[in-house]
């Protein structure tokens, strides 16, 4: 670390433990949604963590200094209360916030949700619900990303799906291999897969993804449940955007959900997803866009409330681990729209 960067670090050590920026986040942002985006949680030296996309993965240690981060300066709510302050039946406390995880992990339970219960945190499971009828170990998703990400084998990918192969110097470039492999029957998906790499499914023997009875867990402990599309492909860019839509609330109805919400998938969306999913009932609709929701302009934002994808990285740690001031700087600052 220069001298600079020791300085900024100290400076903002200071301000944190000062109670500075605490105070000045409770007047800001005392009006002001924050909800927070998580996918893994894994124990620090599994070979679980070593083999995930680690911008989307926290150690358990690091997940559980966040949540205490969390605890110290917010108002932890859940999805009920923020559906109830948009319909004009409830208002929200001081510095709210949310905490969802998205997709469907076997770790949100086995590994988060034991953390959160330790602090009494109520959260929300965006479940992208076809994983709920595949068998093999690995996602297809995770095994996907694991091929696109060694240069070796991410051509091949492309040259199996008809894509260019300079696609991948294209914007959003993942989200569209995403979606022509959803667009596949599983079989067909994992064949293209192991054309560009035999081995990749293989190297995970361990089932990744919730089934009905981790659900049940989660749900029995007082967690909530949402839907993150059905096959994880973004909705606007499925191969039938509406079957997406609608096998996804046909398996929320199945779990016994009256109320739906749901996180896009990848983030993506346009005007046509948007009006699928409201046709659809889902009734309060979360994007990717890193800001805080003015509590005042939600009722105008319910399917539109945006998120911050929160990770483990030189954003958000010193030395290794969560650093509540860093942590402090990369939220409490953020626009309020």
């Amino acid at each position: 670390m220069n001298f600079y960067s020791a300085l900024k670090d100290m400076a903002r050590t200071v301000l944190y433990r000062s109670g500075v920026l605490g105070a000045w986040h409770r007047r800001r942002n005392k009006q002001a949604l924050t909800v927070l985006m998580f996918h893994r949680v894994l124990p620090a030296g599994s070979d679980a963590l070593a083999q995930s996309e680690r911008e989307f993965a926290f150690s358990v240690e690091g997940f559980g200094r966040t949540l205490d981060f969390v605890a110290r300066h917010y108002s932890v709510i859940d999805l009920a209360q923020v559906k109830a302050a948009i319909d004009g039946q409830g208002e929200l406390p001081d510095c709210p916030l949310l905490i969802t995880f998205d997709d469907g992990w076997r770790d949100t339970v086995e590994f988060a949700m034991p953390e959160l219960k330790k602090r009494g945190l109520p959260a929300l499971l965006f479940l992208a619900t076809e994983v709920l009828d595949l068998e093999q170990p690995r996602w297809w998703q995770d095994a996907a990303v694991a091929v696109l990400a060694n240069p070796q084998t991410a051509p091949k990918l492309l040259q199996a799906l008809g894509m260019p192969a300079d696609a991948s110097t294209q914007p959003g470039y993942t989200q569209r291999v995403a979606a022509k492999l959803a667009g596949m029957p599983e079989a067909q998906r994992r064949q293209v897969i192991q054309q560009a790499d035999p081995q990749v499914l293989q190297r995970i023997d361990a089932r990744q993804m919730v089934n009905v009875d981790d659900l049940s867990q989660w749900t029995d402990n007082g967690f909530e449940l949402g839907g993150h599309g059905h096959s994880h492909s973004p909705i606007a860019y499925a191969t039938d955007p509406r079957a997406e839509v609608l096998d996804c609330r046909s398996h929320l109805r199945a779990l016994g959900l009256e109320d739906l919400s749901l996180s896009y998938p990848h983030g993506v969306k346009n005007d046509a997803s948007r009006e699928l999913l409201k046709e659809a009932g889902f009734e309060v609709l979360f994007d990717s866009n890193p800001c805080l929701a003015n509590v005042a302009n939600l009722p105008r934002q319910r399917f539109d409330v945006p998120r911050i994808h929160l990770p483990e990285n030189a954003w958000t740690t010193r030395n290794g681990r969560i650093d509540p001031a860093r942590l402090a700087l990369y939220l409490f600052p953020r626009a309020v729209i």
